[in-house]
């Protein structure tokens, strides 16, 4: 990373140079360095823009064929559950997609009194599912969602 241009030479850049030997004439005024940093610092913003603007003109824009990917069929587990480790597991629901497209859904379940056990069970069954009709052997991702969004009625996050 670059040094930073001490905060006084910032300042004295907005001088003329006359007003900057006779502020900084006896301190720091060295003319094999000043005359150069001043205007460094004056025009610093600008210059960088203009070679960002160059960066990523001629920078050429790389597309990457996605058709072989569009045909994959990928499954999400949904969690609905609060914030936290040890927290109890109030529904889950599964997606499946097909490229970047929602292609089918598991409807959620809650999962009030069922043991740790019994969702295992429950999600390794969500699995056989999917291998049978989607050829998915595992979950791509997780995601976790508030208890609040969960869309099951009755429910107990959603009193009547």
């Amino acid at each position: 990373m670059a040094k930073a241009i001490p905060d006084k030479c910032k300042r004295c850049a907005m001088l003329s140079a006359h007003q900057a030997q006779e502020l900084h004439g006896g301190d720091c005024w060295d003319p094999a360095v000043c005359y150069s940093r001043r205007s460094y610092a004056r025009h610093r913003d600008r210059r960088n823009l203009i070679r960002a603007r160059k960066r990523s003109a001629s920078t050429p824009e790389l597309t990457v064929n996605t058709e072989e990917f569009a045909k994959i069929y990928w499954a999400v587990l949904v969690v609905y559950r609060a914030a936290g480790a040890s927290t109890p597991i109030h529904a889950i629901a599964a997606q499946v997609w097909q490229g970047q497209d929602k292609f089918a859904a598991i409807a959620p379940i809650h999962c009030a009194g069922m043991t740790a056990s019994q969702v295992h069970t429950y999600i390794k069954k969500m699995l056989d599912l999917l291998d049978s009709h989607y050829q998915i052997k595992k979950f791509a991702s997780q995601e976790r969602l508030d208890p609040w969004l969960c869309p099951l009625r009755p429910c107990p996050c959603h009193p009547l």
